[in-house]
């Protein structure tokens, strides 16, 4: 029999982090697990909001503060196993959902998907790409603030940044911990091709104005993001 769909549940979360004004995120913790997970709020060029990462249900009066700074539009979810809250979220802010086409199948089986990542409705501000190499097609976003001079990168699981106090016992012997870096598991189970993602890596690395790297696991960074992406790659 289907499983039944997880009901709208606020869990603990840490408080909207506005990085920039085109861009928030929320911080809180995996249901069951102890792992945290982040969630993105991009604000388009039109106004709309994009979430992108792992829905984080929030408490009534943070989903106002949201629909004041713009209307919920679309919500992108990685890859089918970042769909603990997804069908409840978009349930709940009556958004389109998207996800990449590998996953598709599976996706479709847990929530109504208006389309796969080519189908976003494409904005100057936010370039939706699928990471190189990666057996899921799971994506990654370039989000443009401050006229195009400060650039965002946001990945799902491909880097981690994980604090290792932050991480139960059994995330740490798995090597969860430390970073930013490609994890050991998503080197065994999710990468197909090292050499494509090392050159994308190279790539981001080079983006002009980069100004941080903030990962769906983990603590961004703000310091070095070019260097930290090169380390990554050169430990692939």
């Amino acid at each position: 029999m289907p499983k039944t769909p997880r009901p709208w549940i606020v869990t603990r979360h840490d408080p909207i982090e506005k990085l920039e004004d085109n861009l928030w995120a929320v911080q809180g913790d995996v249901p069951g697990i102890p792992f945290k997970r982040r969630m993105f709020i991009i604000k388009r060029s039109d106004g709309t909001l994009t979430f992108f990462g792992m829905a984080i249900p929030l408490e009534d009066e943070l989903l106002a503060e949201i629909r004041a700074w713009g209307r919920p539009s679309i919500l992108v979810v990685t890859h089918d196993q970042h769909m603990i809250d997804a069908r409840a979220f978009a349930e709940k802010l009556g958004l389109k959902v998207y996800g990449p086409k590998p996953c598709e199948a599976k996706m479709r089986a847990r929530v109504e998907l208006a389309g796969v990542l080519e189908d976003v409705p494409a904005d100057p501000n936010v370039q939706i790409m699928a990471v190189a190499g990666a057996k899921t097609g799971e994506p990654a976003v370039i989000v443009r603030s401050d006229g195009g001079r400060r650039v965002s990168l946001l990945v799902s699981d491909v880097l981690q940044n994980n604090p290792k106090d932050s991480l139960g016992l059994l995330p740490r012997l798995m090597g969860f911990g430390g970073g930013p870096k490609i994890v050991p598991v998503f080197k065994m189970m999710f990468l197909k091709d090292k050499g494509a993602l090392k050159r994308q890596l190279a790539e981001w690395a080079e983006l002009p104005g980069l100004a941080r790297l903030v990962p769906c696991h983990g603590d961004g960074v703000t310091s070095g993001v070019a260097e930290a992406l090169k380390a990554a790659a050169a430990a692939i």
